[in-house]
C-alpha cells in the first residue's frame, strides 16, 4: 500500500510539473465517452465492489464523441470515481452520468458540450471548504476523512486536465449528504480530425 501511493503521488507531481511548465502534451482527437467510462468502471468496480458499494450509470449510448485525450481523460473520471468511492461510506452509492447539453458554464467555452457528473452519497463537504477544493495539496475534510489516502493534487490535476481539453469542472455539495463533481467537454466535431 505504501508503495502504491508513493508511486501515486511521484505521478502527481510529475504530472503538475508538466503542467505548470507547459510541457504536458495532449493528444486531442474524437473520443466515445462511453468507452472511456467503461474503462474507467473496469479499474474500479473491484474496489467499490469491496466496500460494498452500488455503481450506477446514465450514460446514453447515443452521446456524441468529445474532444478530449483519451488517456487523461480516463485519469480525470477515474480521479473523480476513486474520491467518491473513498469519501462514501459502505453500502454507499456512486452515479456516473452524461449528457449532451448547451453549454450554459461557461460563456467563453464551446456552444455544445458534454456534461459528466460523478455524484455519492458520502461525507460531503463543508460550505467553508468548496473554494480551497482545487487548490494543490488541499485535503479538505474533518480528522476521520484526513486519514483517507491521497496526495491532496488529484482535484488540481482534474482541474488543469479539463481546462486544457476545453471545458471547466465544479463541484456542489451537501455537507453529510454527498457530492457531486460536474465537468464539462466540448463535442467533437462529426468528422472527428486530430488536432
Amino acid at each position: 500500500a505504501n508503495v502504491q501511493r508513493m508511486a501515486a503521488l511521484a505521478s502527481d507531481l510529475a504530472d503538475i510539473s508538466r503542467i505548470e511548465s507547459g510541457q504536458l502534451q495532449l493528444e486531442m482527437q474524437a473520443v466515445s465517452l462511453p468507452e472511456a467510462i467503461g474503462e474507467v468502471v473496469r479499474s474500479t468496480r473491484l474496489q467499490i465492489k469491496r466496500k460494498g458499494q452500488t455503481l450506477l450509470l446514465q450514460v446514453p449510448n447515443d452521446l456524441p464523441k468529445v474532444r478530449a485525450d483519451p488517456m487523461r481523460l480516463v485519469q480525470v473520471i477515474t480521479n473523480l470515481a476513486s474520491n467518491a468511492h473513498k469519501f462514501t461510506p459502505k453500502g454507499g452509492r456512486i452515479v456516473i452520468r452524461a449528457e449532451r447539453a448547451t453549454n450554459q458554464w461557461d460563456p467563453r467555452g464551446p456552444a455544445e458540450v458534454v456534461h459528466i457528473a460523478v455524484e455519492d452519497n458520502g461525507v460531503g463537504i463543508k460550505v467553508e471548504e468548496m473554494d480551497k477544493l482545487f487548490q494543490k495539496f488541499s485535503r479538505v475534510g474533518e480528522r476521520n476523512t484526513q486519514k483517507i489516502p491521497g496526495t491532496g493534487l488529484g482535484l488540481n490535476i482534474a482541474k488543469n486536465l479539463v481546462e486544457m481539453q476545453g471545458g471547466c469542472i465544479w463541484c456542489e455539495s451537501e455537507y453529510g449528504q454527498g457530492s457531486t463533481f460536474h465537468f464539462t467537454l466540448p463535442v467533437a466535431e462529426e468528422k472527428g480530425a486530430k488536432g
